[in-house]
């Protein structure tokens, strides 16, 4: 089986012998899952650190010090952006694991890869220089279902580039921004409203 980086070694025995289609699909879902729980556990960090910051804005608007209260606030926004941006990519990897657990089931390759590799590209593209470790976790990934895809047939793009979102992955994506949103209005209060209307947040 497949190690994250692959040896030359590994690579000659692959081409020798190659791995059965199963067990690679099992790797790739595996190695896809480890990405889900760092996103998770990066999740849970960035909304401590929101935490953090409303409880320094709060009380630098009890100290009346409504510059710092501002800078906390805004802190508070931008980091907001990017949980937004991670909620909506862990609901598509959540997906993208489904049907990677259907095609290892059902063997249904050729429908349900083309909406796996549309999501795990539009969520690396987002995640990349943001979160740039998963980012490159998932395009590992990526690449073991291009590897797969063209094993089995499947039509890509002719330099090998990945396949465009299907209708199926643009549905998907449009669910989990309208989930990503629901969650944040539940999970996150609003921030401190900044008194002073020249230090107001934008």
């Amino acid at each position: 089986m497949f190690r994250d980086n692959p040896s030359l070694a590994d690579r000659i025995r692959e081409a020798i012998k190659p791995t059965p289609m199963k067990q690679r699909i099992q790797f790739a879902t595996h190695k896809l899952r480890t990405q889900t729980t760092r996103l998770e556990r990066s999740i849970m960090q960035m909304e401590s650190r929101d935490q953090t910051l409303r409880n320094k804005c709060t009380k630098a608007l009890e100290a009346r010090d409504a510059q710092t209260a501002t800078v906390f606030a805004n802190e508070c926004v931008e980091i907001r952006k990017l949980i937004k941006t991670s909620l909506r990519s862990q609901i598509c990897l959540e997906q993208a694991l489904l049907r990677l657990e259907t095609i290892e089931q059902f063997g249904d390759m050729v429908h349900s890869m083309g909406s796996v590799r549309g999501l795990l590209g539009t969520v690396r593209g987002e995640l990349e220089g943001k979160l740039p470790e998963i980012s490159t976790g998932i395009g590992d990934v990526e690449d073991s279902l291009e590897n797969l895809t063209m094993e089995i047939g499947e039509a890509v793009d002719s330099d090998g580039m990945s396949i465009p979102v299907n209708d199926e992955s643009a549905h998907i994506l449009k669910e989990a921004d309208l989930m990503a949103e629901a969650k944040m209005r539940e999970k996150f209060p609003e921030i401190p409203q900044i008194v002073n209307p020249a230090h107001r947040v934008r």
